[in-house]
């Protein structure tokens, strides 16, 4: 009788070990407050007992979110901004960026240059050897 309990308590302990396991994704979603975390929790207790749809439902709450109200997305409601009412399944609304060219440098005369150089040298921000190479295309150019 008291090897009897004693494995009904192990296979009690491994059951609770595995629920918590399959239920991770579940978890993971609901404590980041992920957009989707509905459809998160139906995949996985539809889909969860197979190796594929636990390992789907993971990744998707693991995945990075979108925050109603952020920079990024404005506020929650009906419109662009994601959250609830935007699906966001795999990823993040896309943000355009528009790629332009970077301002000219200014023109720095050469001794103004090494003196710049020196003064990086004596910081201890460059070595001697980097402030020769860096003289050395200074002077060259």
């Amino acid at each position: 009788m008291q090897d009897d309990s004693g494995f009904l308590i192990l296979l009690a302990m491994f059951g609770i070990v595995a629920a918590i396991i399959f239920a991770a994704p579940s978890f993971i979603a609901f404590r980041r407050q992920h957009p989707n975390r509905w459809a998160i929790l139906l995949i996985n207790a539809v889909f969860g007992g197979t190796i594929l749809g636990w390992g789907v439902a993971l990744v998707w709450a693991l995945k990075a979110i979108h925050r109603p109200g952020t920079a990024n997305g404005g506020g929650g409601g009906g419109g662009g901004g994601g959250g609830e009412s935007g699906l966001n399944i795999f990823v993040n609304d896309v943000k355009k960026v528009q790629v332009v060219e970077p301002p000219p440098l200014p023109h720095v005369s050469a001794s103004e240059e090494i003196a710049r150089l020196h003064s990086l040298l004596t910081q201890g921000a460059i070595s001697q050897t980097e402030y020769d190479g860096l003289k050395a295309k200074v002077v060259g150019s």
